[in-house]
């Protein structure tokens, strides 16, 4: 194990507040004379602004993107089914279906045509 690893850890300690006012001053002491421990801070902090910026405050506690009512699920519904009949009736009107004939004289005249 290097002194690197053992600054790294202390690095991240001081971020998480969990070192004293005497270590946290050693640490600074040190950062102050190694370009290497200092950079690995440096990348410790944009690493944690990062990951702050990614999690939201709704999703840090656990809640979900809201659900849409029963009502709203409902009026969907049914304007899907009123879309759906009328595209329907519409082809329906425009080709027809089985109610003029049996289903073999339909295809007789598209056959034919």
């Amino acid at each position: 194990m290097s002194m690197h690893e053992d600054w790294v850890r202390q690095i991240n300690a001081e971020l998480d507040g969990e070192l004293s006012l005497q270590e946290a001053a050693g640490l600074a002491r040190h950062l102050a004379s190694c370009g290497a421990c200092a950079s690995a801070r440096v990348s410790q902090l944009e690493l944690r602004l990062a990951l702050s910026r990614t999690t939201s405050h709704d999703a840090s506690r656990g809640s979900a993107r809201p659900r849409p009512g029963s009502r709203r699920i409902a009026l969907w519904v049914v304007i899907a089914i009123a879309v759906a009949g009328a595209g329907g009736w519409l082809a329906h009107a425009r080709w027809g279906g089985p109610l003029r004939g049996s289903v073999e004289s339909s295809r007789a005249i598209f056959v034919a045509q």
